[in-house]
């Protein structure tokens, strides 16, 4: 190629190498991630780049490098940070970047976005920061699941209905949002009550519900278990046989979650649609 610098390729050339779409390439070239530069209005790369660890991993669908720019931990605090500021742009660079190194959206909210929500609600209740960084924090956190709804999108035909709700009194509903999508994304229709959900509205949507194929119900403040134990009561009434499933903060391993009243517990959402399969086949 006329002008090519001498033992470098162009980025459409790497991104065959590497086996991703051109413009995953380019957003890793963005964000500083895969080196690069530009002569003549074209990106080169230094092929020695693409068999570097942190940029081949971050490169490849599903990868991660073993390395520190891939620990959650530290991508948990990159954000926390941020979130603190209230800086959406930063926080999302800090997503994007950790999706570039091999992490899935439902990893982005497993390990990295709720665990940070999780940790500034402590900040706060320690007094280590103020209600107005802890608010924007969650309008930061709300913003990020809007922008990473859409890919949990998924076509064909879907399983059944779940049905996910907060009992009375819980007043965040971020992690129940992010619980729906990954939930959509494995294929169920959700309906999302979100937080602070009374007995009777839970009971009416279960009956407006046809094929449904379970009912989720979060907690997060250990303060409002008798209340998720009488909104399970209440669904139980409805469906006897229906697969109830209790999990959140405040509820942390399957004894817990049988004491209220629940059928099934996961330690993990992206576990959740294994175990709802199974108690419909018992």
């Amino acid at each position: 190629m006329t002008g090519a610098p001498a033992g470098l390729v162009t980025l459409h050339e790497a991104a065959e190498r590497l086996g991703v779409h051109y413009m995953t390439a380019y957003r890793r070239v963005r964000l500083g991630i895969l080196p690069a530069r530009k002569v003549g209005g074209t990106w080169w790369i230094d092929p020695a780049d693409l068999e570097r660890p942190v940029a081949a991993s971050a490169l490849a669908p599903g990868r991660r490098s073993a390395g520190k720019p891939d620990d959650a931990s530290t991508w948990r605090e990159r954000l926390q940070g941020r979130m603190l500021r209230g800086d959406l742009e930063g926080s999302w660079q800090v997503v994007e970047a950790a999706m570039a190194a091999g992490r899935e959206p439902r990893d982005i909210y497993v390990e990295i976005l709720a665990p940070t929500l999780h940790a500034v609600g402590d900040l706060w209740q320690s007094g280590s920061v103020g209600i107005e960084q802890e608010h924007l924090a969650s309008g930061v956190a709300a913003s990020i699941i809007g922008r990473l709804g859409p890919r949990f999108t998924r076509r064909g035909r879907k399983k059944g209905i779940v049905i996910v709700a907060m009992p009375p009194g819980e007043r965040h509903g971020l992690g129940v949002a992010m619980l729906a999508d990954i939930l959509t994304q494995d294929g169920y229709e959700v309906r999302n009550l979100g937080p602070d959900t009374p007995a009777p509205s839970l009971v009416a949507t279960m009956r407006d519900a046809d094929q449904l194929a379970a009912v989720v119900v979060r907690v997060v403040d250990a303060r409002h278990r008798g209340a998720a134990e009488q909104l399970l009561s209440a669904a139980h009434r409805e469906r006897p046989t229906l697969p109830f499933i209790a999990g959140g903060y405040a509820v942390p391993d399957e004894r817990s979650a049988t004491g209220l009243g629940a059928a099934g517990w996961a330690s993990d959402p992206r576990e959740l649609a294994g175990l709802i399969e199974s108690l419909g086949s018992d």
